[in-house]
């Protein structure tokens, strides 16, 4: 048995043995937050600033996160800790513990217009901890897909969800896409009348979370509640007087800046009455919370001294703002006010709740994991057996293959509907990859991933005097940087550590054409599906695609390239009562159909089929499972 498989099962002999008694997990994420716009972090030493310089003031201001930094304080704060660049990559990592080269969810982001969402094939959390006696329920952004019912959250184990399924929303009126599921494996509600409108996005999510806690859940069962807070994503919106006067909290601040303070102090302050509801309802003692960034800062947003920021792998983008707090019992306690420097990713978080935590299994259950259960390393300070990172690391196959800024061979929109315009090709250049102290980049396009040139990150209205940023040069397309040492990444040793360079070079060449590394599912169904404004519940709704001939729900990896030719039946082939009659019983019961979609409010259901436009061998499918039709 492997290291990670008897550490594995140690910790759940040492929970089963220990308590029955399982903690309620509170899953707290901010979305765009900067290394710096946390309290702690700022004018201080870290594991991204381990010279303690200056990292704002002056007009920047320097923001209130009060509660915040009392939580992490009372916990241990992670200072290696590493997220990928963009929203849906690493939601998906919170999601599945895989990367998005195993997921094809990444490099590049899910649009809302876009028929695909995280493969049929993966297993979530909510789905584990379900398995293992939790009850499951989530708030807030979810972005991982929208075109089929199924790729929703109430169908990927939660037993309610209550948010909006795209990547962004205005911060004060949320009707035209905030779904609310109270059953799982049904269909979400799509403009939900009793969420009231011109209401700030954190009282609103603070509202949904106090209705799982005081009505939904089901208190004779430990609770897990995904909590996907909106702030400090843009449109920058500052919250209102009652909740933070930026005016009073940020006064002689950058106008920029006091917005976004604003909405950093909103976010503070919802978390703080979150904890004050878990305490009210008894919950607290038990609780386990967790504090997570989906990426780095942009905009507004404060990573200095990092290089960078969200959407490219320099440390800007990935190195995220993390604390976990355990319980106040001895369910799952945690040492208070420590750090941990070993090497963390966001895929270690599934193994980390369900085995860790939640004294579970994920044996026979998922997918290959890319993360390792880290409860040891939170509690006990022991080493972990993370050695590497992968940042991004782009397929290189015949698959991908860019025929023009707009398209790769591998979009299936254009191919069979000349009118569609090509998919997203972003990162399909550039990558990086992290073992142990060093960190590989590869360079990029200014359209794609880590563009030359790109400097380090300090707040408008900040100017630094205690360093000068020295921007690194590329050699022959690459940069190798020793983070431990130099986490701005200041200076490329690729002449200086020829042997660590090769050996890195190796590492990422096998990752590129390794049999488990997909392409990003963007290069395939990145384009705007002609169905994606016909929903159920009308066009102010985000999905599902009512009618759509590309939804790629279960057939993600199938054939693709010019070689599929996908025929829509033309009308509804049939009524059906459910999601699951429309698969199988109509579309499973005919050779014919690869591709079918269910209209929940009509009970119709749509079937395609596929057909080869030209005589080829399967081998033209991707690996992994797959349907080639002929």
């Amino acid at each position: 048995m492997n290291t990670k498989a008897l550490l594995c099962a140690f910790l759940m002999a040492a929970s089963a043995t220990a308590t029955q008694q399982q903690a309620h997990i509170l899953f707290v994420i901010a979305d765009d937050y900067g290394w710096n716009d946390i309290g702690y972090h700022q004018n201080a030493v870290s594991g991204a600033n381990p010279h303690g310089w200056q990292t704002t003031g002056g007009d920047a201001g320097f923001m209130k996160t009060p509660n915040l930094d009392a939580l992490a304080a009372e916990g241990v704060k992670l200072e290696s800790y590493y997220v990928q660049p963009l929203c849906s990559p690493t939601r998906s990592t919170f999601m599945t513990g895989r990367y998005p080269l195993h997921t094809g969810i990444g490099p590049d982001v899910i649009e809302v217009h876009e028929p695909y969402g995280v493969p049929a094939r993966e297993t979530m959390v909510p789905q584990l901890l379900r398995d293992a006696g939790y009850d499951t329920h989530g708030v807030g952004k979810w972005h991982l897909g929208v075109c089929d019912e199924r790729y929703y959250p109430t169908y990927r184990g939660f037993n309610s969800y209550s948010g909006y399924m795209a990547g962004a929303e205005d911060y004060y009126h949320h009707g035209a896409d905030w779904r609310n599921g109270t059953v799982a494996e049904q269909p979400m509600q799509c403009g939900d009348p009793t969420i009231v409108d011109d209401i700030y996005s954190t009282t609103l999510m603070l509202s949904e979370a106090t209705r799982v806690v005081k009505q939904l859940r089901d208190k004779t069962r430990p609770l897990y509640l995904y909590l996907a807070f909106q702030n400090v994503h843009n449109p920058y919106e500052a919250p209102p007087s009652n909740i933070v006067n930026i005016n009073e909290t940020y006064p002689n601040v950058t106008s920029a800046r006091q917005v976004y303070g604003g909405m950093v102090t909103a976010l503070d302050t919802a978390v703080q009455q979150i904890v004050e509801l878990y305490q009210e309802e008894g919950l607290w003692e038990d609780t386990v919370m967790i504090f997570t960034t989906d990426n780095g800062g942009i905009g507004p947003g404060n990573n200095y001294p990092l290089r960078g920021q969200k959407v490219l792998d320099w440390e800007g983008g990935v190195r995220g703002v993390s604390f976990v707090r355990g319980t106040d019992s001895a369910v799952a306690p945690l040492p208070r006010n420590e750090t941990r420097n070993q090497l963390m990713h966001s895929t270690d978080w599934l193994p980390t709740l369900v085995e860790g935590i939640a004294g579970s299994t994920t044996e026979n259950k998922t997918l290959p994991l890319d993360g390792f259960n880290q409860w040891s390393v939170l509690a006990n300070n022991t080493a972990t057996d993370r050695k590497m990172i992968i940042h991004n690391v782009p397929a290189k196959s015949k698959y991908v293959n860019i025929t023009g800024q707009a398209s790769t061979s591998t979009c299936i929109g254009p191919t069979l509907e000349s009118s569609i315009e090509g998919c997203h090709v972003f990162g399909i250049t550039g990558g990086a990859i992290r073992v142990e102290e060093f960190k590989l980049v590869k360079v990029g396009t200014e359209s794609s991933n880590n563009p030359v040139g790109t400097p380090q990150w300090p707040p408008s209205g900040f100017k630094p005097t205690d360093h000068v940023d020295v921007v690194p040069k590329p050699e022959n397309g690459w940069y190798l940087f020793n983070i431990t040492a130099d986490p701005s990444e200041q200076y490329n040793l690729v002449s200086q550590l020829p042997q660590k360079l090769q050996e890195l070079t190796n590492i990422y060449a096998e990752l590129e054409t390794d049999e488990a590394t997909v392409p990003c599912l963007s290069w395939i169904w990145g384009f705007t599906d002609p169905n994606s404004n016909s929903h159920p519940g009308g066009s102010k709704c985000m999905g599902p695609f009512v009618g759509s001939k590309f939804c790629a729900y279960g057939n993600e990896f199938g054939c693709f390239l010019h070689l599929v030719t996908i025929v829509p039946s033309g009308s509804p082939s049939a009524t059906a009562a459910s999601a699951a009659e429309c698969q199988i019983t109509h579309c499973g019961a005919s050779s014919d159909c690869n591709y079918w979609t269910f209209d929940s409010s009509t009970k119709m259901c749509f079937t395609s089929s596929t057909r080869l436009s030209v005589d080829t061998e399967c081998e033209t499918c991707t690996s992994g499972p797959s349907r080639c039709p002929g």
